[in-house]
């Protein structure tokens, strides 16, 4: 991967601007609490209105972080084949960034291997759903920061 700095966001937080680079393969829908319902019947978020609006989009940046591995049969119980991941190799969390947004994979195993930058790795959190009748995923509540 390039050091050439990939679509980022730059946010203003009182505190000073924060760039944050989405390295997952889809846009991130930030919808605010008040959007949404805690439905115990599904267990999940659900939007309120079938209209809301995410009050932010995080755009993918075209930047993948990726984890190669391969799947290594332990054992087999009952038929069941048990699998174990083996990492080869894991990118490196890109310089210049204050916030990077990787997949839950990716995270894992940077926190296992403990590559440099864990302290900027983040997750998305707490997914939304349409609907009851339509459990797709619209968006999040915010972010999950990998590491303390």
């Amino acid at each position: 991967m390039s050091e050439e700095k990939a679509f980022e966001i730059v946010v203003e937080t009182g505190k000073g601007e924060v760039s944050i680079l989405n390295a997952t393969p889809h846009d991130i829908h930030i919808f605010k609490p008040d959007q949404v319902v805690y439905d115990e019947s599904v267990r999940k978020y659900l939007l309120k209105l079938p209209d809301e609006k995410p009050v932010r989009v995080i755009p993918r940046s075209g930047v993948l972080l990726n984890v190669k591995a391969d799947y290594e049969l332990k054992e087999i119980i009952d038929d069941i084949p048990i699998y174990v991941l083996k990492v080869k190799e894991i990118d490196p969390v890109p310089r210049g960034y204050d916030i990077v947004i990787v997949s839950a994979m990716y995270a894992t195993y940077a926190k296992k291997a403990r590559i440099r930058g864990l302290d900027r790795l983040y997750t998305v959190s707490q997914p939304v759903y349409e609907s009851r009748e339509n459990l797709k995923p619209v968006g999040v509540l915010g972010l999950n920061k990998v590491v303390e």
